[in-house]
């Protein structure tokens, strides 16, 4: 993992658990977490939450922000259940029934994945507790239509699960529909601009920090996947949001570059190393990217 940014950031996480701990006033530290999404390199943030949890920093963030499959590791994490559960899943989202390259007309079915998250194989997240962290969740989608960034905020076990199932459904490769209050949801990284500058907009923090789920040097999206898009998927997405697919990586440097230049409270961004691949099927690998990612973030943790 990279480290850039301000250490102050972590300095004042641990400082906020402490006076928790001490059972003294702490309201006036205001972490904001972000967990951004990148398919299986959401094994880098499944490493990070699991040290978090494991060192007791479960209640320590005011506000967590879940995109794409960011979401769903937001979401264990808040429930506390990264460890037992978590972890365990990514024996389920390698399975052909969630991920088939050669089902063209469903390569993600993210159908099984809610299923999944919802309990299907005793994996699921408990809802109740996720609603009942003092922490502030919101879920980051994409509006369909126009591809703007919208931050959900999820009220009841309904609402949870749909925006979870929203933020992953990625537009080209799904054809599943999602929609909340007639509004239909997909991927919260096909977003223009990028929803992290929704989110470090529209949050009140005192530091903020982003476990990115992405490597530091980003390559451009695949030609391959750009030919799909103008082609066989074009149909699919409507000309916004597949502006914003082909752009997002670009948008999301531009919303750090954003953070950077008129962002004037401390912030720290978490990379990945190039690990793992976000199409990554081998369930080896992405357990030892997420073991190397824990113990990763314990040691930056103990420091």
């Amino acid at each position: 993992m990279i480290f850039e940014g301000a250490e102050s950031v972590i300095d004042v996480i641990r400082e906020k658990k402490r006076l928790m701990d001490a059972g003294e006033a702490h309201e006036h530290i205001k972490p904001l977490l972000i967990i951004d999404g990148g398919l299986m390199k959401g094994a880098y943030g499944a490493g990070a939450v699991e040290a978090l949890e494991a060192l007791g920093y479960t209640q320590t963030f005011s506000n967590v922000v879940g995109i794409s499959s960011g979401a769903p590791t937001a979401v264990y994490f808040l429930a506390g259940e990264v460890r037992a559960k978590l972890s365990k899943c990514y024996e389920e989202f390698v399975s052909s029934k969630i991920i088939n390259v050669w089902r063209i007309w469903n390569q993600i079915d993210t159908r099984e994945f809610d299923a999944i998250f919802q309990g299907k194989t005793g994996k699921g997240v408990d809802a109740d507790k996720v609603l009942s962290s003092p922490a502030k969740l919101m879920i980051g989608v994409a509006d369909f239509d126009t591809a703007h960034p919208v931050l959900l905020h999820p009220k009841n076990a309904d609402e949870l699960f749909r925006a979870v199932h929203a933020s992953i459904l990625m537009p080209n490769v799904s054809t599943n529909r999602v929609t909340i209050n007639d509004i239909r949801y997909v991927d919260g990284g096909f977003t223009r601009p990028h929803i992290l500058k929704q989110s470090i907009d529209e949050v009140d923090a005192t530091h903020v920090l982003v476990i990115t789920n992405q490597d530091k040097t980003m390559t451009p999206i695949p030609f391959l996947e750009r030919f799909f898009n103008h082609t066989l998927y074009r149909w699919r997405m409507p000309k916004a949001l597949r502006f914003a697919a082909h752009e997002r990586r670009k948008e999301r440097m531009k919303a750090i570059a954003y953070m950077e230049e008129h962002y004037d409270i401390p912030y720290a961004l978490v990379w990945g190393d190039h690990s793992i691949k976000s199409a990554e099927r081998n369930l080896t690998k992405i357990q030892s990217v997420i073991d190397k990612s824990r113990r990763w973030w314990l040691d930056l943790l103990a420091k």
